[in-house]
């Protein structure tokens, strides 16, 4: 039966606190390099498309009443890149906040806080994608219609350095979203104490990372 690597980790974490309670089993420590290496391979299974997801009932009856995600995913809201599919991810294993542009707002912040606050995270990832649609349209002219849409654009061009307003240039807009995924983990850590001392006392690792929408692939971002 397939059981996600991810998913198994995170039981893991959940096993020993069940455990102590009869036996005083000693608690597992999660490496969170090793949590990446597992949505790596996660996500080559996605590549190849060989994803199954046959113990969903089983799954979900476990975690009716409790849940210990050890990896917390920044994504952008486009419906082409759904972590727990890219990432070949069952229920429980990752907590996911989605917006357009993968920006998080004073709210994204707050949930994500709220998972590092549980005791879940052990991994942060902000997840970018090629083609962005926000960064695209950020790269264009005009300004957007409504006052929330401006918001975002203002928000996502902060990220624009040294790069020119034109989204005609396919290489350009790469650089931009890049940018953009860099400014939106450089954000996070600028807007949360609790998230900002997480990453530097190293109790979580921020990793920002590229889907690719051609071969479906995920890289880190240097």
């Amino acid at each position: 039966m397939r059981r996600s690597f991810v998913f198994a980790f995170a039981f893991l974490i959940v096993l020993p606190v069940l455990a102590q309670e009869a036996a005083q089993a000693p608690a597992v420590v999660i490496n969170p390099d090793q949590l990446w290496k597992a949505m790596l391979q996660g996500n080559l299974q996605y590549v190849a498309g060989t994803l199954t997801y046959d113990r969903l009932k089983e799954d979900r009856l476990m975690l009716r009443n409790t849940q210990m995600p050890p990896i917390t995913v920044l994504s952008c809201s486009d419906s082409r890149v759904p972590p727990e599919l890219v990432f070949n991810q069952s229920l429980g294993a990752l907590f996911v906040v989605r917006s357009a542009g993968n920006v998080a707002d004073e709210l994204g912040v707050a949930s994500i806080e709220y998972a590092l606050a549980q005791g879940y995270t052990k991994l942060l990832v902000v997840l970018t994608h090629e083609n962005c649609g926000a960064v695209t349209a950020s790269l264009g002219g005009a300004d957007p219609l409504t006052p929330a849409l401006k918001a975002l654009a203002t928000r996502i061009r902060t990220s624009f350095i040294g790069i020119p307003y034109d989204s005609r240039d396919p290489v350009n807009v790469k650089k931009a979203v890049e940018m953009n995924a860099r400014a939106s983990a450089a954000q996070l850590l600028a807007a949360s104490t609790l998230i900002r001392d997480a990453v530097h006392t190293e109790r979580i690792k921020l990793i920002v990372a590229y889907y690719d929408h051609g071969t479906g692939e995920v890289t880190a971002i240097e």
